[in-house]
């Protein structure tokens, strides 16, 4: 007999769930943090997917003292008896004598001075009282989250102005918090009495956020479970420098966020798209394109695009109605300033420079800028199977894992795949470049599904693509596509309805 896997799981999805979620990045004194806000609204984002109600219908960002202490009571009050009750907050957040307190966007006194410890119970949100009034409603669950142990000065009161050089102490990040009643979880972005990262210049998230982004749209998943694995992933990525830490008074097996199908499972895509770069004809005008080859997208939505036929990259910042050339543009060739027919790239932030396929001219090379390049590999070729391989580390040989089938457009075929994206969940996403469209196949399949392409042709239609040839995913789940045959790069916008 087959098990259900969700036979076991503490009923959520019946009951009503409910979220409050602030996030404040714009505070005075030289304080403000970058990430805080885009944390809060993809946090909203998210949850509103999983079936919760938002509190104030999005996030709540840059709140005053007084403008966050009047929607805390506002969302408290709301808390009815069997809710499932979520809470997020990204801003600042400290520990005053084993209190911890989160800090408003005003974090100034009445005077307009710098916040001191004595300040902290009139200026600032003190986290227990505000738990205590949640678990006094009744709720089914409560879920805490709070990744705000960023680095905060808190002028000690001590001192006099006259040492202002010395008047200042570092905040040692919240100290450990203890539910007065079963059914509360308690997540921190890192242990107490340590400090979390804000995520460095090209992050849109703090790295706590980050992973539990990932994790928490895994449906079916006992909510202990999930932020076990973000904890392990941010300490991984942090080596160690930052541990996420959790209490829990959970009296139930198997409390999941919500039921069902994966997430990604049910994601759509419009079908009618929008030109983000190009589609203004086959030419080598800054903004023209001829037949684009790769893209690759930061973390700003900002693309970069393998111009194929102008043997060169190109950048197209967000909005932008033209590009940038970023290396190439120097007409066909193979000095080691030109290119020949370039076919895919990546962004090397580390060593701020690209990594470039030169089709053309055989060989991988390194662009820092139009007076440095180097050829990392020479002599290297190209050749396609109609097939998706996947190759595990040190095996002999790899195993298919999309078509393989012969060439041809039924389900379980490809014609000439060219790029490939891998999401979280091991779904590969391809631009079947033959067939005019873009595939999904879901691990083990045999057959792929069509998302994008499924109207035949290749005409310049905002719904049909001319021979695809790279893919790319910005952070709200938009899928970005070169239609190399229509000299144009395509965005098609997630269909959240």
């Amino acid at each position: 007999q087959m098990i259900n896997p969700t036979k076991n799981i503490s009923s959520t999805d019946s009951r009503r769930k409910i979220s409050l979620i602030i996030g404040i990045g714009d505070y005075a004194g030289g304080q403000s943090l970058k990430n805080t806000k885009n944390d809060a609204k993809q946090m909203s984002s998210l949850l509103k997917t999983l079936g919760f109600e938002i509190h104030g219908e999005k996030a709540q960002l840059d709140l005053t003292c007084k403008e966050m202490k009047h929607i805390l009571l506002d969302f408290q009050y709301s808390v009815k008896e069997g809710d499932m009750v979520l809470f997020y907050f990204s801003g600042h957040g400290l520990q005053w004598k084993d209190q911890n307190y989160l800090i408003p966007s005003d974090n100034f006194n009445r005077n307009q001075g710098d916040l001191c410890g004595s300040d902290l119970p009139r200026y600032a949100i003190h986290v227990q009282s505000f738990l205590n009034e949640i678990e006094n409603r009744e709720p089914f669950v409560t879920l805490f989250f709070l990744d705000c142990c960023r680095t905060y000065h808190l002028r000690n009161e001590n001192l006099t102005k006259s040492t202002r050089g010395n008047s200042f102490e570092y905040s040692r990040g919240l100290k450990a918090m203890v539910s007065k009643k079963a059914g509360t979880l308690i997540a921190f972005a890192c242990a107490p009495g340590t400090t979390a990262d804000d995520g460095n210049n090209e992050e849109e998230n703090g790295l706590y956020t980050k992973h539990l982004l990932r994790h928490l749209r895994t449906p079916n998943e006992d909510i202990e479970i999930l932020l076990r694995r973000v904890g392990n992933d941010v300490t991984t990525e942090s080596n160690g420098q930052q541990i996420p830490y959790v209490t829990s008074a959970l009296r139930l097996d198997h409390i999941c966020l919500f039921q069902g199908k994966r997430e990604t499972d049910l994601k759509k895509w419009k079908q009618n798209a929008q030109t983000v770069a190009g589609g203004n004809g086959d030419g080598k005008q800054l903004n023209q394109l001829s037949n684009p080859h790769g893209i690759f997208l930061d973390k700003k939505q900002n693309i970069f695009v393998v111009d194929f036929s102008n043997h060169r990259i190109m950048k197209w910042n967000k909005n932008d109605q033209q590009g940038q050339i970023l290396a190439g543009g120097n007409e066909q060739g193979k000095r080691i300033d030109q290119l020949n027919h370039p076919k895919d790239m990546i962004v090397d932030k580390q060593n701020h420079s690209l990594i470039i396929a030169d089709m053309g001219n055989r060989r991988i090379i390194q662009w820092k800028n139009q007076n440095q390049q180097e050829i990392l590999i020479d002599n290297v070729g190209y050749c396609e199977n109609h097939r998706v391989m996947k190759w595990r580390k040190d095996a002999q040989e790899g195993i298919i894992v999309a078509g393989g089938n012969g060439q041809g457009n039924r389900l379980n075929q490809l014609n000439s795949p060219q790029g490939i994206f891998v999401d979280d969940l091991n779904q590969i996403y391809i631009a079947d470049c033959g067939n005019d469209r873009i595939m999904r196949w879901r691990e083990g399949d045999k057959n792929g599904e069509i998302i994008v392409g499924i109207n035949y042709g290749q005409t310049e239609c905002l719904n049909q693509l001319h021979s695809p040839t790279d893919i790319s995913f910005d952070v709200q789940g938009n899928l970005y596509v070169a239609d190399y045959g229509n000299h144009r790069i395509q965005r098609f916008d997630l269909n959240c309805e």
